[in-house]
């Protein structure tokens, strides 16, 4: 493709944005929302794959065997049993095992509603294969396609004659009508600068929806091969953007797959739902078990490798939370849903009690020590009757009680004055900040919440610097950047969530992955390196981010850090 088709190509893109970006983008983003929280089942069918890819994550188990028949039964039966929804077929390459056949049809039979296969293809070149698998209940094929010419593919999945099987492979899949079709491409150092044009090639063939996946440092890819595989993004940007805006186009659907966040700036949408971290985490259980109960530091773990790996904010924040948990005192305590059973906390001077209503606060409140406590519920009804008037709680002292009902504000405000109110700032929440009293906005500390799902962003939050601007400067805010806020936000507090601990207050890796996501999955934009408050400043969620974009996030210069102290000196 010619550099002139190409920019024709992207400006197409640009226009077709306009669309995108009003009903059909909130349609896109809700569509992929909906896909990534499905629950999945992913069962391996085999140890071995006739591709020997340069940058393959799972070469370590590759040793030529396939598993057992009964043992993939077992799993697609009981995945099945709980819960889930899609059935996806894995390998090494999963069509080499001699009963791939049997299992799609086992897959339909156990109820599966989608059964899929992520495969190089090349066995669908063979019509009676594909047709099988169409009658057995194949409904989705995804092609793993990393060249749009032989010579660029077959390099990087090590086979002579690769490319041309898998493509006639997915060509005569594309054809029979009866299957959904997607491509995933490993983008590295080789095939970043070919992306629009890989793209563009696989879409005159019919192909409508890809998965565009970082390399990643596991496996192969960090081996001798590294130096041909890992690219510098800044220099490819170019190129990672015009494939970016293919998403644009309504007939179109891209996924982002471990790809750093901050380089998708414009095009933050397409930012990998946080949710499929859980998926990541349970792939690397074992691993992630020995560490937290051996103490077994995971082998990946060195700078240089951390830098290129997706997980790494996840890893560094677990390691934080592991101090935080063998600490003998933290600032606070956050007890949500069933406390641990047993095992020794650490000491703290502030308990955040978190539920439903004041039966439940009394619960959490009867598994601390702590002399304070603070209340994040959804109902406070017969406060005013529990509270003594030395301004006591089930015997501690109450602090602070944060809602996110406008209609609760008023009614808490009406507890003693020394008693801070904190609001979770939302479009029901900010007309009700607005209209209240001086008198009363002196108690009020606005908080921005943090959602697990892009689509409760979207619906909730408002225009924060908006906002904020029009907010006096006196009322102090947390969780917004100081570039967002106008003002510096109150220090964060070192806190130990108890929902991330098992009934033993030993941290659980997967109850820790799930408040990692909905709460703790913060990023920055590129610029903000340069920003006077980086250091002390974790940014923004990732789902705001997803939701609002990079584009309001403004560094801070030493100049306008003067300006703004000053401003907000009384």
């Amino acid at each position: 493709m010619t550099q002139a088709v190409i920019d024709a190509s992207f400006a197409d893109f640009q226009n077709d944005a306009l669309i995108s970006r009003g009903d059909e983008g909130a349609r896109k983003v809700a569509q992929h929302e909906e896909a990534a929280h499905e629950k999945r089942n992913w069962v391996r069918l085999s140890f071995d794959c006739n591709n020997r890819c340069t940058f393959c994550l799972d070469s370590h188990a590759h040793d030529g065997t396939m598993r057992k028949n009964m043992d993939i039964k077992v799993q697609i039966i009981e995945g099945r049993k709980r819960g889930a929804d899609r059935l996806i077929l894995s390998g090494g390459e999963p069509t080499m095992h001699p009963n791939f056949l049997d299992f799609v049809k086992l897959g339909k039979r156990a109820g599966y509603p989608k059964v899929q296969t992520v495969t190089n293809g090349r066995m669908f070149r063979y019509p009676e294969f594909l047709d099988t698998a169409a009658k057995n209940g194949l409904d989705e094929i995804t092609f793993s396609l990393h060249g749009h010419t032989a010579k660029l593919h077959d390099a990087l999945v090590g086979t002579p004659g690769a490319f041309v099987e898998e493509v006639a492979g997915l060509k005569a899949a594309l054809a029979s009508g009866r299957f959904i079709i997607n491509v995933d491409i490993v983008i590295n150092k080789q095939n970043v600068r070919h992306l629009p044009d890989m793209l563009e090639t696989f879409i005159s063939w019919g192909v409508k929806e890809f998965d565009l996946l970082h390399v990643i440092p596991f496996g192969n890819a960090w081996s001798n091969a590294r130096h041909h595989l890992f690219y510098d993004l800044d220099g490819n940007l170019e190129y990672l953007q015009r494939a970016f805006a293919y998403a644009r186009r309504p007939d179109l659907h891209i996924w982002l797959n471990r790809f750093p966040p901050p380089y998708t700036e414009g095009f933050e949408e397409l930012i990998q739902d946080p949710y499929k971290l859980n998926d990541e985490v349970r792939g690397r259980r074992e691993e992630y078990d020995r560490y937290l109960s051996l103490g077994q530091k995971l082998d990946c773990r060195e700078p240089e490798r951390c830098q290129q790996c997706y997980l790494r904010s996840l890893c560094d924040s677990l390691d934080d939370v592991i101090a935080t948990r063998q600490a003998e005192q933290v600032d606070v305590l956050r007890l949500a849903g069933e406390p641990p059973r047993a095992g020794k906390l650490p000491e703290a001077p502030l308990a955040r009690l978190v539920g439903q209503d004041l039966d439940e606060a009394q619960r959490l409140a009867g598994a601390t020590a702590a002399p304070s406590i603070v209340l994040e519920l959804d109902e406070y009804r017969g406060i005013e009757e529990a509270l003594t008037p030395e301004g006591t709680l089930f015997g501690k002292r109450l602090t602070r009680c944060d809602t996110a009902r406008p209609e609760a504000l008023p009614h808490l405000l009406s507890l003693p004055a020394a008693i801070e109110i904190g609001v979770f700032l939302t479009q029901e929440t900010a007309p009700a900040i607005k209209a209240l009293a001086p008198e009363a906005l002196r108690r009020v500390v606005v908080v921005q919440p943090n959602y697990d799902r892009v689509t409760d962003a979207l619906e909730r939050d408002v225009d924060l610097p908006a906002f904020c601007a029009d907010l006096p400067a006196e009322v102090p805010v947390e969780n917004i950047p100081r570039c967002l806020a106008g003002r510096k936000p109150r220090r964060s507090l070192r806190v130990l969530d108890t929902a991330m601990l098992g009934q033993d207050a030993r941290i659980d890796m997967h109850r820790y992955t799930q408040r990692y996501v909905a709460d703790g999955y913060m990023t920055k934009a590129l610029r903000c390196r340069t920003c006077v408050e980086d250091a002390r400043c974790p940014g923004v969620h990732i789902n705001w981010v997803r939701a609002h974009s990079y584009a309001p996030l403004t560094p801070i210069v030493a100049e306008e850090a003067v300006e703004m102290a000053a401003a907000a000196t009384p």
